[in-house]
Order: C-alpha cells, then sequence, then structure tokens
C-alpha cells in the first residue's frame, strides 16, 4: 500500500516554458532601457551565459540560479559587476515568471484528494530552496505539500540516488511505499528506478525503452489525473 507520493514540480504540476519566457521577456525590458540592448543580442548572450554557468557548476543547484545567469551576461556588456542592473534582472525575471505560472489542469483537484486519502505529498525538485518556496505559494499548493527536497538542499541534482533518499528519509518511508511522479526520462524515472521507487511517467509521448533500461517508466500516465485511478488500484 502506497503511504506517499513525490512529485516532480517544474513541467509536471506547472508548464514551465511559458513562465520562463515570460521571466525572459521582463528581463530584456530591463536591459532595453538600462543600455538599449536588442532583444537579439540579449537573447544571444544570455544562452553563452547559461551555458557557461552550466558547464562550469554542472550537476549542482547553483547551475541553474538566475542571478548567476544574469551576473555573467552583465559582465560582458559592461566588462565589470553591475550589482544594480543585475538585481534589477533578477527580480524582472522572477516577478514575470511567477506571475504567469499555472497550475497544470486537475493538479489541484489531484492533491486535495491525496490528502483525502491521508497520502503524504512531497515535492523532488531540481534548483534553489527559495525559488521553489515561491512557486509553491504562488501556485497556492503549499499547504497540502508536506516535505520539499531540493538539489541545493540535497548536495546533488536528480537523478543522483540522494535526491530520492533523503526525501525517504524525511518521510520514514521504504521506496516500496511511494510512487514518484515526473515528466523526465533521466532525471525523474531513471533517478526513481535506480532507489526502487515505482516511477510514474505523464507524458503525452509515446515511451519505447527496453525492459531493463533504468529510464523506462513502471507506469506511464496521459493526464495527471489519472494518478488517482493507478493509487486507488493499487
Amino acid at each position: 500500500m502506497k503511504k506517499a507520493v513525490l512529485f516532480d514540480l517544474d513541467n509536471t504540476l506547472y508548464a514551465y516554458e511559458p513562465a520562463h519566457n515570460a521571466g525572459l521577456e521582463g528581463a530584456k525590458k530591463i536591459l532595453k532601457q538600462e543600455i538599449n540592448l536588442a532583444y537579439k543580442k540579449f537573447d544571444t548572450l544570455y544562452e553563452l551565459s547559461k551555458k557557461e554557468i552550466y558547464r562550469e557548476l554542472s550537476g549542482t543547484a547553483s547551475a541553474h540560479n538566475k542571478v548567476l545567469h544574469f551576473q555573467r551576461l552583465i559582465e560582458k556588456t559592461h566588462n565589470t559587476v553591475d550589482p544594480r542592473i543585475v538585481l534589477k534582472l533578477y527580480d524582472a525575471y522572477w516577478n514575470n515568471f511567477l506571475k504567469k505560472m499555472k497550475l497544470r489542469k486537475g493538479a489541484m483537484h489531484v492533491l486535495k484528494t491525496l490528502k483525502k486519502q491521508n497520502l503524504k505529498i512531497a515535492i523532488v525538485s531540481d534548483l534553489t530552496t527559495h525559488i521553489q518556496l515561491r512557486k509553491l505559494k504562488k501556485l497556492k499548493i503549499d499547504k497540502y505539500v508536506d516535505i520539499l527536497v531540493t538539489s541545493e538542499e540535497a548536495g546533488s541534482e536528480k537523478p543522483h540516488a540522494i535526491m530520492f533518499l533523503l526525501t525517504l528519509n524525511k518521510l520514514n518511508l521504504k521506496p516500496t511505499e511511494v510512487f514518484f511522479v515526473g515528466d523526465d526520462l533521466i532525471k525523474d524515472m531513471e533517478g526513481a528506478n535506480s532507489v526502487g521507487i515505482d516511477s510514474v511517467y505523464l507524458t503525452k509521448s509515446k515511451v519505447k525503452l527496453a525492459n531493463p533500461d533504468y529510464r523506462k517508466p513502471n507506469y506511464v500516465i496521459r493526464e495527471i489525473t489519472e494518478l488517482l485511478d493507478l493509487i486507488n488500484s493499487k
């Protein structure tokens, strides 16, 4: 019998790309106002800066920290760090990102139903804790979440086992007592499968993987509400 459900957050409980794009648009407007930087030039410099940070900090939560991405970008445009502009870009990005966020259809119903059934709910997510906490509040799902584990807290990103083991430790549960729901075959499915957690792949795509592959999910659902039928069948 399952006692908890672990969820990835980004692209599982809400769509990441629309929010991310809105965040970047907000940042672009700031640099347009500040130094008249063309949007196309911004895109080029931002992608270059992000790739540099990812390469240097790969596997850590810091690699995703937008303040580092914007700091590197400003170092390219100004040949020095400008704290005022870096912080304006960071704030503009996240203010617009959070404003655009929208909970996946059916997600609130699923969370409420799980709580009514006395199942614990955990969020297991890469990125920094502060930002993920802000997302939980903005989506108004914070009161349904019992446990949050981020890669910042764990010290490594998914699919590293520590992300999942730390969550199980906080819940005081065994791998066989939980489901993990995510949208990424490597980070989510491989990570959960490697520690013996039943993995649930939320996707519209067809899944074709060989049996021994750690990325093969135990279950595939097309809509998040299908999770409830899955839980009730166990």
